[in-house]
């Protein structure tokens, strides 16, 4: 199948899932809002990389333990990843997200609905407000949080230095951290993604740590930590398949 028409498919087949499973999804956030269920959301992610033949692999999943919440904190490779997140994680998790995505038409209307958190990049006080703000409403609430500390994705392989939003977040919420590293040797240049058959995405789940005690002075170092993490677990991957990775200064490294 060439590509304009494999891009035609999967956008219906992801339009058609997404007015399926939207409204439902929706109306159970509605009636648990304590404990909101994700099965629906991972569905829709399931969906699509079915009809996208993407291929994913997750490892790690036994540092998490059932019924616990955390702030996740990813590198970030392709559009794609969020619903990777999804389906890796499989928990009610939240994204913190740039604002412009918020005015997208129905999906942007969708995410607010459904708790999505919203930065404004251009106003760092203001974003810290928000961060203040949802970090109010996460401790009272049973979900996780997922943010990508690079700001956007880069599909060049290297990892760009950490932004401390996350470390804020969990020392406001007592989340424990989470680091998550993504990583792949399939062709991520386009929006389609190729190459998944032989090379699936792959999920590494770092140990999470606790940030108790830690104060608004450490969050850099809490970041930096994190992002070492990343990187360790992308050296692991890297070395254990024999395949491109990531070295610890953030520069491709070859088998």
């Amino acid at each position: 199948m060439i590509d304009p028409l494999r891009m035609i498919w999967i956008g219906l087949n992801m339009g058609a899932i997404f007015i399926l499973c939207a409204p439902f999804d929706l109306l159970l956030n509605i009636l648990f809002r304590r404990r909101r269920p994700w099965f629906l959301i991972w569905f829709w992610s399931r969906w699509v990389f079915l009809m996208g033949g993407i291929r994913f692999k997750v490892k790690g999943k036994e540092n998490l333990v059932p019924g616990e919440k955390y702030v996740f904190m990813s590198n970030h490779t392709h559009e794609v990843d969020i619903a990777l997140l999804y389906l890796a994680l499989k928990r009610d998790i939240v994204f913190v997200s740039k604002g412009e995505f918020k005015k997208v038409p129905f999906v942007g209307w969708y995410a607010t609905l459904r708790g999505h958190i919203f930065i404004d990049r251009s106003n760092p006080a203001g974003a810290q407000y928000t961060i203040m703000r949802a970090a109010e409403k996460l401790r009272r609430q049973l979900r996780s949080v997922v943010i990508f500390p690079e700001g956007t994705y880069f599909k060049d392989g290297r990892i760009r230095p950490f932004m401390p939003g996350g470390a804020v977040l969990a020392m406001q919420t007592g989340m424990k951290v989470a680091p998550v590293a993504i990583h792949s040797k399939a062709n991520i240049d386009s929006l389609l993604i190729k190459g998944t058959w032989k090379n699936p995405l792959r999920v590494i789940i770092g140990e999470p740590f606790s940030v108790a005690g830690k104060s608004f002075e450490d969050r850099y170092d809490v970041t930096e930590k994190v992002r070492n993490t990343v990187l360790a677990l992308i050296d692991n991957v890297s070395s254990s398949d024999h395949s491109g990775g990531i070295s610890s200064n953030g520069d491709k490294v070859k088998a």
